[in-house]
């Protein structure tokens, strides 16, 4: 259930911005490199899947809209048994997207200022309120993204409550990050074996 959130709340706010950034190179994440190789006996698999990034919504219902690029490629969502926060989208066991959820404000605050230096400047900035449908709840969103052509980095939060609710105090980031300059080699390197 996690995941359906921190997708969907992502997902909402991979859009194109209009701030200038630069190609911030390979950014590591926890440790974690797109383009790397991981041991995936650390890891558990969490779901297959026919696209390279879980936050994109392809599911199998709706496949025959899928770049080509990742058709019949071996993809899945692996978890980090030692910390459950960590999710690595793998083409076999070569990293292709990296996601964090449940980041504290310090954690956060630390991956902002690494990306304004690599990107060059601040993140654009994105607040809003989505109402429930059928009932009086209410989503709060805040996220920040970094966007060139190609890459995606993005933290972000939500909440939901009723609007007379106090805002929580303890909030808890998630992190989103995808380079397609690098996806396409590793995905031209894998069908070129």
């Amino acid at each position: 259930m996690r995941f359906f959130f921190l997708s969907l709340a992502l997902s909402l706010g991979l859009s194109s911005c209009g701030q200038k950034y630069k190609y911030p190179g390979s950014l590591e994440i926890k440790s974690y490199k797109i383009g790397e190789k991981v041991d995936t006996s650390l890891f558990k698999k969490y779901e297959n899947n026919y696209f390279p990034n879980y936050l994109d919504g392809w599911t199998m219902d709706n496949i025959e809209g899928l770049p080509k690029k990742y058709k019949d490629l071996p993809i899945a969502i692996w978890v980090s048994r030692k910390d459950s926060s960590i999710a690595l989208t793998l083409l076999n066991d070569i990293i292709l997207n990296i996601t964090v959820s449940y980041m504290k404000q310090p954690e956060q605050e630390t991956m902002c200022r690494m990306a304004i230096g690599k990107f060059g400047a601040d993140g654009e900035k994105k607040s809003y309120e989505e109402p429930h449908p059928l009932q009086a709840w209410i989503t709060y969103w805040d996220l920040k993204t970094w966007e060139t052509n190609d890459v995606i980095f993005q933290i972000g939060n939500s909440n939901m409550r009723m609007p007379e609710d106090p805002a929580p105090t303890n909030i808890r980031w998630n992190l989103a990050y995808s380079d397609f300059l690098l996806e396409n080699k590793i995905i031209a390197d894998f069908k070129k074996k």
